[in-house]
């Protein structure tokens, strides 16, 4: 069993180390920020994990030579978790340089560690005692670093405690604006997400008190501790590769403003009853909409008032001198979307223009989008590809070829 064990260990690193390829991988085609911080996270992970099984399959003079990494490394596993975390459950989240005074705790036991790294590797380690003091019992052969163990494992589960308390604000925050979108769908996709942190707490208190489950000898319990940790790590994976910037906020926007998507609404119901239902109280004529459509396509095309990132549906309908009711019923039932999805149709055509225009080479596709009234880049992409099919840089990319052929 305790070979079964050995295996374990390693899969867990090897598997912790291959989500990161993945997710760096993904963030080449696509830059996302909460991709990159579990991509981060799990590089750290799967590090953590090669450290442990260093240390508890007697690979003592490894082990001697890394034990500063470890709990360096262990230190920076929650901060990271938790700005992933945030990056899911704050809109338009950017990292901030004031963000690195959350790195500090590690670096701080870096430095108090640093000197036992140095007397290792130097093999003067009859001067650990007069470093550490009473932090090494030299009476107990094997057992000199218990007391740094336990303080460092100390530092880290009050890390935890700190990080829980945060985590709990954001989700606090969280829910008060979902209820504001009026999105109660949402709750099953929070719901996950609460899983999915509960899930990083459980792996790391039994990360924390690895030593008191595992055992040198066969032991079932530590099977079933790592076995444990195995497949915690298995589901923080599946979830951390399918979350995306803004990916909640985007969710509710779509929930919000499709009725068909809403999952409580069951598969008899038609997006034309649906529709019906919504409007048939409206006095609004097909010939008065034929109207509104002739001119809104025309304020559309000749006043391009799309590239306002703040352009609102009132805005709209105060141009064109109607109510924002009649104009939305409007835009639903003519061209099948919602005012938003409507209006980044608009911004998308107006991008493509851009990148075929040759002026605009030296810009980036963050400023273009930008420029075509888009405000974040995950709500560009994400309108972006479901308007043309492809990712904006690989568009441009195909433009920027074709050109190329044409010259030859």
């Amino acid at each position: 069993m305790e070979t079964l064990n050995h295996s374990l260990w390693l899969m867990l690193g090897y598997q912790s180390i291959g989500f990161f390829l993945y997710l760096l991988y993904e963030n080449l085609k696509e830059k996302s920020t909460t991709r990159s911080l579990f991509a981060v996270f799990m590089m750290l992970f799967g590090l953590t994990s090669f450290l442990l099984h260093i240390r508890l399959f007697t690979h003592t003079s490894s082990f001697y030579v890394l034990f500063p990494l470890i709990f360096s490394v262990a230190m920076l596993l929650t901060p990271v978790f938790y700005f992933h975390l945030k990056s899911l459950l704050v809109e338009n989240f950017v990292l901030r340089w004031i963000d690195l005074l959350h790195v500090l705790p590690a670096l701080l036991v870096l430095i108090i560690m640093l000197p036992f790294w140095v007397l290792i590797t130097s093999h003067n380690t009859e001067y650990l005692d007069s470093v550490y003091g009473i932090l090494l019992i030299k009476s107990a052969p094997g057992n000199q670093t218990w007391l740094i163990r336990l303080i460092i494992n100390t530092l880290v589960f009050l890390q935890l405690l700190v990080y829980m308390f945060y985590s709990t604000g954001l989700f606090r925050r969280f829910a008060l604006k979902m209820q504001k979108r009026e999105c109660p769908d949402l709750k099953f996709y929070v719901t996950g997400t609460k899983l999915f942190s509960f899930s990083y707490l459980l792996m790391m208190i039994l990360l924390i008190s690895h030593q008191y489950f595992h055992s040198e000898s066969d032991s079932l319990v530590s099977t079933l501790f790592i076995g444990s940790v195995l497949i915690l790590n298995i589901g923080l994976g599946y979830f951390g590769i399918r979350f995306n910037d803004d990916y909640f906020f985007q969710c509710a926007e779509f929930l919000h403003s499709n009725p068909k998507a809403n999952l409580f609404v069951t598969s008899r119901q038609t997006g034309a009853n649906l529709d019906g239902e919504k409007y048939k109280t409206s006095c609004l004529c097909d010939e008065l909409k034929d109207v509104l459509v002739e001119e809104l396509e025309m304020l559309m095309k000749k006043e391009e008032p799309y590239i306002n990132p703040k352009l609102k549906l009132e805005d709209v309908a105060n141009l064109l001198n109607t109510n924002s009711k009649y104009l939305s019923q409007t835009i639903n039932e003519k061209f099948s979307k919602n005012f938003q999805h409507y209006l980044n149709d608009y911004r998308c055509a107006k991008v493509i223009d851009l990148f075929q225009n040759m002026e605009y080479d030296d810009y980036s596709i963050e400023g273009i989008a930008a420029t075509c009234g888009f405000h974040s880049r995950s709500s560009f992409v994400a309108s972006f590809k479901k308007y043309s099919g492809k990712l904006p840089s690989q568009y441009r990319k195909e433009i920027i070829e074709g050109r190329i052929v044409q010259k030859k």
